[in-house]
């Protein structure tokens, strides 16, 4: 067993803050941009966090996320770290855990950007990225969150590589979040260990072109760019009518649809006028196979993370 090289917890830890956060839901993968491309959505996570008030607050599993975010911060920086019953946290979220909205990334970026403030912001914003990418296990998420708009990034170990990609105008993202969740373990347990050449030169075309019709506002494109053989396909077996509810949005006017990181929310993406459409046409489709479930119309956040 490794021992821990932080000082060991001794005394209390001086009293710090409130300080209050929120952090927009995100949308990662579109089609095929898997674990490579994310974009913030205007829902939010408001996150408050205080040390040491004799109170920590509520237990759930999104404030234990922030938790961990906090205290990670003061072991980055090998300051003493509060025990969790002196973290007080407090979690307002729009979206879900566990519905492929990026709240578990929202949640850790609210804590580490929480503990860092409080804590005089010793850490770069870049380093941010990085603690909470490691947290996550990918950086997809956790860019738009912290940063905002649309995000295309790239990890080597604990290395983070970004570019913030802009949007052409005039894009809504038209979700559907069933009521059941899908299990990101168990998702990505279904992906391939390998793609053939074909698969492989399929997706990465693809890719490139989903890039290239974001920036121009080439919407037409947008099926064919977000056309996926590597994580969708294994993950619908997760959720078997996925590829029906996405005919159903195309018919009633999504330029393309896709499953949001790793489920279970299903987004569209589409025009303004045709957004209200869509959003029936999830509700329609979703009830006709006997799925409840939220549906909602958003835009891009292009403000990130914001320190209330």
């Amino acid at each position: 067993m490794t021992a821990e090289t932080w000082p060991e917890h001794t005394e209390t830890i001086d009293p710090l803050g409130p300080i209050t956060v929120r952090v927009p839901a995100t949308s990662a993968n579109l089609g095929t941009g898997f674990d490579a491309a994310g974009v913030a959505l205007q829902r939010y996570v408001t996150v408050t966090v205080s040390i040491a008030s004799g109170n920590e607050g509520e237990r759930s599993p999104m404030s234990r996320h922030v938790r961990k975010a906090v205290r990670e911060v003061y072991r980055e920086l090998g300051r003493e770290r509060p025990e969790s019953e002196e973290i007080e946290i407090s979690v307002d979220a729009e979206f879900p855990l566990g519905r492929g909205l990026g709240a578990s990334a929202a949640c850790r970026g609210a804590g580490l950007i929480a503990a860092n403030s409080l804590l005089g912001q010793p850490l770069s914003e870049h380093r941010v990225l990085e603690i909470g990418s490691d947290l996550e296990g990918h950086a997809d998420n956790m860019a738009p969150a912290l940063f905002g708009g649309c995000q295309i990034v790239a990890m080597k170990g604990r290395k983070v590589t970004r570019v913030a990609l802009p949007v052409a105008d005039g894009l809504r993202f038209v979700g559907f979040t069933p009521s059941f969740n899908m299990s990101t373990k168990k998702g990505r347990a279904l992906l391939p260990d390998k793609l053939s050449r074909k698969d492989a030169v399929h997706n990465s075309c693809r890719s490139a072109l989903l890039v290239a019709a974001l920036t121009t506002g080439s919407w037409d494109a947008l099926k064919t760019a977000t056309d996926d053989r590597l994580h969708q396909i294994p993950r619908s077996k997760l959720f078997p009518t996925m590829f029906e509810l996405f005919d159903a949005a195309e018919s009633a006017g999504a330029y393309a649809a896709y499953l949001s990181g790793g489920g279970s929310t299903l987004m569209a993406l589409t025009s303004e006028e045709r957004a209200a459409d869509v959003q029936d046409a999830w509700k329609s489709a979703a009830s006709a196979h006997g799925i409840t479930g939220d549906a909602f119309i958003t835009g891009i956040d292009s403000g990130g993370a914001q320190i209330l």
